[in-house]
């Protein structure tokens, strides 16, 4: 058996983060994809994250389309600071000997491999498998927000509404057009009016505000 583990902040989480996903089970001939969203990353320590639940929610949704993948909230239900190897030790006690398992991870986090706790036994336990980020990383959405080029609507009822479709419909917003909540809307609609100094106002779905 061949086992995935890919583990990370999915704050938030996106197209990006799953269509590594994708890759990776093709690539590896993965028998399942296990997603863990970490409670709290020891190398993010200053990064204001979405609350917990909320999160693993939006991580569920977006995986759910994907045959083979898990999504485990053992980081969170563990709290405190996550640990790679803490979650691999368990899952290794819990598959068959023999399973061969796999470390997905981003091309941005190589070098620092070797600064993760216990690097030399999670080196011998897993395989890792480094994928290039996309464009729609996470640190670029939140760049998006932090520079007041994309807000959410300030009518908090239909935000409320729309993050609820969102994660009822897996991962799609009503005009069909696959995303999640603090996700930019990649429509080209959107994307030009992101791009029009003179445009301002709400997105198609109502959710995103250019100021």
């Amino acid at each position: 058996m061949r086992v995935g583990i890919y583990g990370g902040s999915f704050n938030p989480v996106h197209l990006g983060h799953v269509g590594i996903a994708r890759r990776a089970i093709g690539d590896l001939g993965l028998d399942r994809l296990v997603v863990v969203p970490a409670n709290a990353s020891p190398f993010k320590a200053g990064e204001a994250a979405s609350p917990l639940w909320n999160r693993l929610e939006l991580v569920r949704a977006a995986f759910a389309g994907l045959d083979r993948v898990v999504v485990d909230d053992r980081e969170m239900r563990r709290g405190g600071v996550s640990y790679t190897i803490d979650t691999v030790r368990e899952l290794v006690s819990e598959n068959p000997p023999g399973t061969e398992f796999f470390f997905i991870t981003g091309e941005d986090c190589v070098a620092d491999l070797p600064k993760w706790r216990s690097y030399d036994e999670l080196s011998r336990l897993v395989t890792f498998k480094a994928y290039p980020r996309t464009r729609e990383s996470s640190t670029e959405i939140r760049r998006l927000f932090g520079d007041n080029r994309v807000t959410l609507n300030p009518d908090a009822r239909i935000v409320a509404t729309v993050r609820a479709g969102v994660v009822r419909k897996n991962g799609y917003c009503p005009c069909r057009i696959p995303k999640l909540p603090e996700f930019f809307c990649p429509c080209d609609e959107f994307k030009a009016q992101l791009a029009d100094p003179e445009f301002h106002g709400l997105c198609h779905c109502r959710l995103y505000l250019k100021p």
